[in-house]
């Protein structure tokens, strides 16, 4: 039987002001999939002590959680975004309990399919959420399940497959020939190590850019094509530094490659299945433990 939501869809739309979590892990909202409906649900609360409580909970499981208001002239554009996650469900908490709202009846869902044909990827929902589950168990101070984190890059790679990012270029000053002065930017760690920054979606370029956005042009990669664009002095690439901060090193990207005959002419192809995720004790060790690079003045032509 459907539960009528109206009401609470109406007080979470009209609230003076909201609370959600975020995770420091991924730098974006806490997403949880629920193991009943399997539904991927994020958590909002209408009081500063309901959120904190929280908080406190998945704290003592080790997991890592941050309190976020969002005022009231935000609300709509929060929940908006959330289909950038492809989260489907909202799990309220008010005095009178909890309720869980599907996030369309809250908000526009986009029209993914449109978006799906754009040139350069507006959203990029699966992928993000794939990135989301396996970063926020990766990163968690506690003794992984080897097991449960190989599934879970299984999936994120096999998204990373199918997926088209963008690669930023930093429009400088014309050459003397007058030809545009097109520059790669790159990320430093403190060792030095040089990695190139692409973006899952358009939001996330713009985070990265900032107010310096119309300094860039943009391009649309497959990920067939990272290995061919990436400078010999690289490390590999961040994707989306603002964000997840996933880092994909040149060596990482050549296995999976091999691993699933990409980018090979098709006469060249075996009939064998690809093997169980590509490496996931070393992608694993990299996305943990690589320093967050930072952004350099320095650029490549």
């Amino acid at each position: 039987m459907a539960v009528d939501n109206t009401f609470v869809i109406k007080k979470i739309q009209k609230s003076e002001c909201l609370y959600t979590v975020f995770s420091p892990l991924t730098k974006m909202p806490y997403i949880e999939c629920d193991e009943e409906t399997f539904d991927d649900q994020v958590y909002v609360f209408s009081t500063e002590e309901g959120v904190k409580e929280f908080v406190k909970e998945k704290n003592e499981k080790k997991i890592p959680l941050q309190p976020f208001k969002i005022p009231n002239e935000q609300i709509r554009g929060f929940l908006t975004s959330l289909f950038a996650i492809a989260a489907n469900m909202v799990v309220y908490t008010d005095e009178a309990g909890v309720s869980r709202v599907e996030l369309d009846q809250l908000a526009p869902k986009p029209d993914m399919e449109k978006l799906a044909k754009e040139k350069i990827p507006v959203l990029n929902p699966t992928l993000t959420l794939t990135v989301l589950y396996f970063i926020q168990e990766l990163r968690r101070p506690v003794q992984h399940d080897p097991v449960k984190l190989r599934d879970m890059e299984e999936e994120m790679v096999a998204d990373l497959i199918r997926s088209r990012f963008i690669l930023a270029l930093e429009d400088s000053e014309k050459k003397e020939d007058g030809t545009p002065n097109l520059r790669i930017p790159f990320l430093k760690t403190q060792e030095g190590d040089k990695y190139q920054p692409i973006f899952s979606d358009f939001a996330e370029f713009r985070k990265y850019a900032g107010v310096n956005v119309k300094k860039y042009r943009v391009s649309n990669l497959a990920f067939a094509d990272l290995l061919k664009f990436l400078q010999k002095d690289t490390k590999g690439y961040v994707v989306n530094p603002a964000g997840f901060s996933l880092v994909l090193t040149r060596e990482q990207l050549t296995r999976v490659m091999n691993d699933y005959q990409i980018g090979m002419p098709e006469e060249k192809k075996t009939e064998e299945k690809a093997p169980e995720a590509a490496g996931a004790p070393e992608t694993a060790g990299a996305a943990d433990t690589a320093e967050a690079p930072q952004e350099s003045k320095e650029n490549q032509e």
